[in-house]
């Protein structure tokens, strides 16, 4: 079905009130206040004195004489060429097993499909003789349901309940509190923070920037519409 949009009898009217340009400045910053401080080193530092380096001093080394010596001539492994080592003879035994006669190999043969069995059916003996008795049809009808049956309780209660008393409220009983006496007493004149006056912070004026995007040529609407029932598929 086609859209319809209606008349909107709601108009503005007058101008309309935009932010006005404003330019970029700085914040205000408190300025910083430094104490003067009342500790102070009196005499003088002492530091660490001035050192010239110089090497350390090293042990003398001391090399004992030996007293275990060598005597007479080494034996050492005399000098060896290289030479291919020797490899025994291979020996081949002759086979005393030797085939004799013609084999006879596979024939050749060609293909064809397989046989089958033919399907016999056998005769059944099984007949049903006369009339099968089916589900006869039921109505439905709401079932029974068996009666409640209370039965009498034996048990009674004799002679009177003890209830509660009735009581009346009352606050309860607390200890009293014992303030002891303080010993610290603050001496002189406490230097407290002084009075100040709320004034509104100051807040950077909003720039804004001119648009260099600007629409060209006419915008296309969507055309207006009379309203019509839809279509409904006919029942089958």
């Amino acid at each position: 079905a086609n859209i319809v949009r209606r008349d909107d009898n709601l108009h503005p009217e007058g101008e309309f009130q935009k932010r006005p340009d404003g330019t970029w400045a700085p914040g205000e910053r408190a300025s910083v206040v430094k104490r003067d401080d009342n500790l102070r080193p009196e005499g003088d530092f002492h530091k660490r004195p001035d050192q010239t380096w110089a090497p350390g001093e090293r042990a003398n080394v001391v090399r004992r004489d030996d007293n275990l010596r060598p005597e007479g001539d080494f034996s050492k492994r005399p000098d060896q060429k290289w030479a291919p080592g020797e490899r025994a003879n291979i020996v081949k035994r002759d086979d005393n097993l030797h085939p004799e006669g013609e084999f006879q190999k596979r024939p050749d043969g060609t293909w064809a499909p397989g046989e089958r069995a033919n399907i016999v059916r056998r005769d059944d003996n099984l007949q049903p003789e006369g009339d099968f008795a089916k589900r006869p049809d039921a109505k439905w009808a709401p079932g029974e349901r068996a009666n409640v049956i209370k039965r009498d309780d034996n048990l009674h209660p004799e002679g009177e309940f003890t209830k509660r008393p009735d009581g009346t409220w009352a606050p309860g009983e607390r200890a009293n509190v014992i303030r002891r006496d303080d010993n610290l007493r603050p001496e002189g004149d406490f230097h407290k923070r002084p009075d100040q006056k709320w004034a509104p912070g100051e807040r950077a004026n909003i720039v804004k920037r001119d648009d260099n995007l600007h629409p060209e040529g006419e915008f296309q609407k969507r055309p207006d519409g009379t309203w019509a029932p839809g279509e409904r598929a006919n029942i089958v």
